[in-house]
């Protein structure tokens, strides 16, 4: 299979794959259970599986296994072919076309270029109030800036069906990470007649409609949800799974209690304090992550409160000990990090800020000194809210940053704990607030984009015109690495977040007879239509 990355040039540029079904998942000589079924834990309730309304990786989650966009990508995170069977490019790398393949939506009508139109343009559309709108300006699809602000219609959007398998999207200017985006659930295509029937019960069992693998069933809100295997899917002769049962659980413990009452099929996230003891004695259990394109980090508000003052901010940053917060809190393969941007992603280096070479006690005296030149001081603490999701390991985490923030700073924070679903929704975050992101595709601007002024997630408020000027400049060229260097250097000097780690390599727990579940993919983009169930 033959994959090509856009490049910016003056011939024509050609991206043809293979057009074959996919083989099947399997190794030669597997011998299959007869009862092809699997329980998973998803971490929490998720508020949509609406493609449009999706806004973080629990909902994307569930929207790979029901949705199936232009691209996908495989088990190394690489693009290749979904409902976009080839695709081509114009001389100046603005106009795409892809040819789609034929393909079914799971009430057995077929799914046509005119599906994606619809889909874009309502993703887009304000009066769809999407989270992840803002996902289709990042390319500059022409005219989606001006759709956004309300100055045009969304029928208006770049896109167009030219015939039934045809699909043609124009950009504003050549973007050469454009196809990365592809995979992303929020671009995947929706059913206009049932959306349009049934509102905003669209998505409920016996209502939904689907074009990947799987379809709803059942759907009880905080217990779980069933999906079974879409019959109609183009690739179905090859996904072996008939049915997932997706559980909402946000507790380390009761997940890992689950799974070894042989409920759940996999536990990714052990409690630190069992993980050694429980890794050594289930040998045959262990499976090993890869590192992703994941970034913790904490949100500090810019515009209001104490945290308006750099000072501050930088003491709150130099007063962490990452090693401690990695090393004996999370337990998950965590890396220290000083900056955004992981390391691994591709075709990025980034910078290395000052403070990444002292010691813990020379970050902890520098932040003593910006404390009290900040007006703080024992009869003056500094007094902060930190607002956290209640899953066991965020908990774990902000209280252990709280301890330190006493003990170096003299700091007295309230830790405010919401249930993820209030979370993910809060508008007024406070003055700390848990931040972290996976990549949407493989590439820095995934994360720097977050922090342009007007960024949908930009829960620090941050608001540095020479940022916002060096994302929108990278846009635009073929290599953008110093303009997303010298954005990075400004977020981390103005202290916007507090960078604390990244993923590392990791071990968890899995049922050892399932099989085609590798957890290698950089972005956690995983597809159980690639995953089976080994007869004993």
């Amino acid at each position: 299979m033959k994959l090509c990355k856009p490049l910016l040039s003056a011939v024509i540029l050609s991206c043809v794959f293979s057009t074959n079904t996919f083989a099947q998942p399997y190794p030669a000589g597997t011998v299959l259970a007869e009862k092809q079924e699997i329980t998973l834990n998803n971490g929490n309730e998720v508020t949509s599986i609406d493609p449009a309304k999706q806004a973080a990786e629990p909902a994307f989650n569930l929207g790979r296994d029901l949705f199936e966009g232009l691209t996908i990508q495989d088990k190394q995170g690489r693009t290749i072919p979904g409902i976009a069977k080839s695709w081509d490019v114009n001389s100046d790398n603005t106009v795409y076309t892809f040819t789609l393949r034929d393909s079914l939506w799971s009430n057995g009508q077929p799914l046509t270029a005119e599906d994606f139109v619809y889909s874009w343009q309502r993703l887009i559309d304000p009066n769809t109030a999407s989270p992840y709108a803002w996902f289709a300006a990042i390319p500059g699809i022409k005219n989606s800036a001006m759709i956004m602000d309300g100055k045009m219609t969304a029928d208006q959007l770049g896109v167009k069906a030219l015939d039934k398998h045809t699909f043609e999207v124009t950009l504003e200017k050549p973007v050469p990470f454009f196809v990365k985006l592809l995979s992303h659930p929020v671009l995947a295509p929706v059913n206009k007649a049932t959306v349009e029937k049934f509102g905003n019960q669209w998505t409920q069992p016996g209502n939904i409609v689907t074009n990947g693998a799987f379809i709803v069933k059942e759907w009880k809100v905080n217990e779980k949800m069933v999906m079974t295997k879409n019959s109609n899917y183009w690739d179905a002769d090859n996904v072996v799974l008939n049915k997932i049962t997706w559980l909402p659980i946000g507790d380390a413990n009761v997940s890992l209690n689950r799974f070894l009452a042989g409920e759940i099929d996999e536990v990714t996230s052990i409690p630190s304090a069992q993980k050694n003891k429980l890794l050594k004695a289930h040998p045959e259990m262990v499976r090993e992550t890869g590192a992703s394109l994941g970034s913790t980090f904490y949100y500090l508000n810019t515009a209001k409160g104490p945290t308006k003052d750099i000072r501050v901010r930088k003491a709150l940053s130099f007063a962490i000990d990452r090693k401690i917060i990695t090393n004996a809190i999370a337990k998950n393969g965590g890396i220290p990090m000083f900056t955004l941007v992981p390391p691994q992603t591709d075709g990025f280096k980034s910078f290395k800020p000052d403070f990444a070479n002292w010691s813990q006690k020379e970050r902890n005296e520098k932040a003593k000194e910006l404390i009290a030149e900040a007006g703080y001081n024992k009869s003056n603490p500094l007094k902060l809210t930190f607002t956290t999701p209640t899953f066991s390991k965020d908990v774990k985490m902000a209280t252990a940053m709280v301890g330190m923030w006493k003990h170096v700073l003299g700091a007295q924070i309230e830790i405010k704990q919401l249930e993820p679903k209030v979370f993910y929704a809060l508008k007024d975050p406070g003055n700390i607030n848990r931040g972290g992101w996976t990549a949407d595709y493989n590439e820095a601007s995934t994360w720097l984009d977050i922090f342009v002024s007007t960024g949908e997630y930009n829960d620090s408020k941050y608001n540095n015109p020479k940022y916002d000027m060096l994302m929108k400049n990278s846009k635009t060229l073929a290599d953008p690495s110093q303009e997303y260097i010298q954005a990075e250097t400004h977020l981390i000097n103005d202290m916007a977040i507090i960078p604390l780690y990244r993923n590392g390599d990791d071990k968890y727990l899995s049922n050892p007879k399932v099989g085609g579940y590798e957890r290698s993919n950089p972005e956690n983009s995983f597809y159980r239509k690639n995953v089976y169930i080994i007869a004993k």
